[in-house]
C-alpha cells in the first residue's frame, strides 16, 4: 500500500470516528436536556395541580370515602393538566391518558429515571417508560391519601435524536469522502518532491551518478533534497575514485607481470641450461651468477610491491616525534656499502636542532630510496648531499637529471625513463612511486627539481615543526 493511501485511510477513518464519537456525545447531550426541559415544566405543572387539591380539612374525617373520592374527582376534573393520572389511596379513580399505570408497584416494576433537574430531595418521583416502541415519562407525586401522575409521550424526542444521528453519519460520510479525496491531491503533490528523489535513486542505482534533484527551499522537503545530492555527489566522487584505483591497480598488475617476465624467463632459462648442458666452470658460475642477481632483484621488487600495496591514501599511521639529525645518521649507515660499491661520498646538510613528526620506518624507507635513486643516476666519485631545513628534507644528486616532460610520470609505478639501465642496476620503476605515497600520509608532496646533465633534487616538502635544542646535536653537516 502506498504511503499516501494509508495517511489518506488513517486520516479519513479517524475523522468519521472522532466525528461519529462527537455527534454522539452531543446528540446524548442535547436529548438529555431535552427532557430535563420537559421535566422541569411537567414537575411545575404537577406542583402546581396537587397544590390544587388543598390541605385536608378537620371536617374531612366526617366525610366518607366515596364523598372524599368524590371531591377528588371534581378537583382532578375542574381544569387541571391533561394526560394525568388521579389515585386516593394508590385506587385509579380517573384517567386522563391512554395507559394504565400501577402506582402500588411502580417502585418494584419500573426503576426511576436519574436527572438532575429534579434536585435530591424533591418530593416528584419521576420513571421513564419504553413501551411498544414508544418512551413515556411519568411524574408522581402524592398529596396525603391523594396521588397524581402526569404522563408525557417523549417519543418523539429519541426520534428525532436518531433521525439527527442518521443525517450525522450521511454527513459525516461525505465529509469523509471530500475529505479523503482532498488529502489525496495535497499528499500527492507534497509527495512529488519524494517521487523525484526516488526516480533520482533509482537512475543512480543504474549507472548515472551525475544525476541530481532540483528542488530549492529551506524547508525540510528542501533539506532533504540538498543532503541527497551531496550523497550523490560523495557517491560519484567514491565510484570516480574506486575507477581511478581499479585502472591504476590493473596497470600496476599489468606492469608487474611485465616486469616479472623477463627475470624469470632468464632464470628459467639459465636453470634448463644449467641442467641440460655440461658447462665449463666459469660458465657455470656466470649462469649461477645472473639467477642468483635476478632472484635479489625479485625479492626487492616483491618487498617495494607489498609496501606499496600496503599504503592507501586511506592509511593511518602513528606519527612520533623523531630528531631529524639521528634519521639522518640511520640513513647513513644504511646505505654506506652502496655508497662504497660507487665510491659516492654522502653530505649532510642539516638545520640544528630540526625535529618532525613522523612514521620511523616509513621516512627511513622514504629516504634509502631516494639515496638508492641518486645512486643510480651518479657517476662513479660523485657526492650525494642529505639536506634537512625546515620546508622539509631532500637528497641531491649529481646525476644525469630526469627531463623535464618525464618528471609529472616518474612516480608512476614501473615507470623508468631508461628502462635498459634501470634494469641492469636493478631497478623496477617503484621507487619514486613508494616515495610520493609515503610523503602523501606525511602530509607533504613529492619536490621533484631536476636539471638535464647536473643533477637533481627530490624530497618531501613538508612544513617541518619544533625547531627546539636539542643536547649534543651542534653538528650542521659531515661526509662519508
Amino acid at each position: 500500500m502506498k504511503l499516501q493511501t494509508k495517511i489518506t485511510l488513517v486520516a479519513t477513518i479517524s475523522m468519521l470516528f472522532l466525528s461519529m464519537a462527537f455527534s454522539l456525545w452531543n446528540l446524548s447531550m442535547t436529548q438529555r436536556q431535552i427532557i430535563d426541559n420537559i421535566l422541569l415544566y411537567e414537575a411545575e405543572q404537577l406542583q402546581n395541580d396537587i397544590r390544587a387539591f388543598g390541605k385536608p380539612s378537620g371536617d374531612e374525617n366526617a366525610q366518607s370515602l366515596l364523598e372524599k373520592k368524590y371531591h377528588a374527582q371534581s378537583v382532578f376534573r375542574s381544569g387541571l393538566s391533561r394526560d394525568a393520572i388521579l389515585y386516593y389511596d394508590g385506587e385509579e379513580i380517573d384517567n386522563r391518558c391512554p395507559y394504565i399505570f400501577d402506582i402500588k408497584n411502580a417502585e418494584t416494576l419500573s426503576s426511576q429515571y436519574q436527572s438532575d433537574a429534579i434536585p435530591e430531595g424533591s418530593p416528584v418521583s419521576v420513571y421513564l417508560e419504553e413501551l411498544n416502541g414508544k418512551r413515556l415519562l411519568f411524574l408522581y407525586e402524592s398529596n396525603g391519601p391523594i396521588q397524581l401522575l402526569h404522563y408525557r409521550d417523549v417519543t418523539e424526542v429519541f426520534h428525532s435524536g436518531r433521525r439527527l444521528l442518521y443525517r450525522g453519519i450521511a454527513v459525516a460520510g461525505i465529509l469523509s469522502v471530500l475529505l479523503a479525496a482532498l488529502l489525496m491531491l495535497t499528499i500527492r503533490r507534497i509527495l512529488i518532491p519524494f517521487y523525484q528523489l526516488r526516480d533520482a535513486a533509482n537512475v543512480i542505482a543504474d549507472g548515472d551518478y551525475q544525476r541530481r534533484v532540483d528542488r530549492p527551499g529551506t524547508d525540510e522537503i528542501g533539506q532533504v533534497s540538498q543532503s541527497f545530492n551531496r550523497m550523490a555527489d560523495r557517491v560519484e566522487e567514491h565510484i570516480h575514485t574506486l575507477a581511478e584505483m581499479n585502472e591504476k591497480q590493473r596497470q600496476l598488475l599489468g606492469s608487474l607481470a611485465h616486469e616479472l617476465k623477463t627475470p624469470m624467463t632468464g632464470i628459467q632459462g639459465y636453470a634448463e641450461l644449467l641442467q641440460r648442458v655440461e658447462l665449463p666452470t666459469g660458465k657455470q658460475s656466470d649462469c649461477l651468477h645472473y639467477i642468483e642477481e635476478e632472484c635479489k632483484r625479485l625479492s626487492r621488487l616483491s618487498a617495494k610491491m607489498l609496501q606499496l600495496t600496503e599504503l592507501s591514501d586511506e592509511t593511518v599511521i602513528e606519527k612520533t616525534w623523531q630528531a631529524v639529525e639521528g634519521l639522518f645518521e640511520q640513513v647513513r649507515q644504511i646505505t654506506r656499502f652502496r655508497l662504497q660499491e660507487k665510491k659516492l661520498r654522502l653530505e649532510m646538510d642539516l638545520e640544528e636542532g630540526l625535529r618532525m613528526e613522523c612514521d620511523r620506518d616509513l621516512l627511513l624507507s622514504f629516504l634509502t630510496n631516494l639515496i638508492d635513486n641518486a645512486c643510480k643516476a651518479s657517476p662513479d666519485g660523485a657526492v650525494i648531499r642529505l639536506i634537512g631545513t625546515g620546508e622539509g628534507l631532500f637528497v641531491r644528486d649529481e646525476g644525469c637529471g630526469i627531463p623535464e616532460e618525464e618528471i609529472r610520470r616518474v612516480t608512476e609505478p614501473f615507470y623508468m625513463i631508461d628502462k635498459s639501465r634501470s634494469r641492469k642496476q636493478g631497478g623496477a620503476g617503484l621507487g619514486l612511486a613508494l616515495c610520493s605515497q609515503i610523503a602523501r600520509l606525511h602530509g607533504g608532496i613529492l619536490d621533484i627539481q631536476s636539471v638535464p646533465g647536473e643533477g637533481s633534487r627530490i624530497g618531501m616538502r613538508i612544513a617541518v615543526a619544533g625547531f627546539e635544542e636539542i643536547p649534543d646535536c651542534n653538528r650542521t653537516g659531515g661526509k662519508t
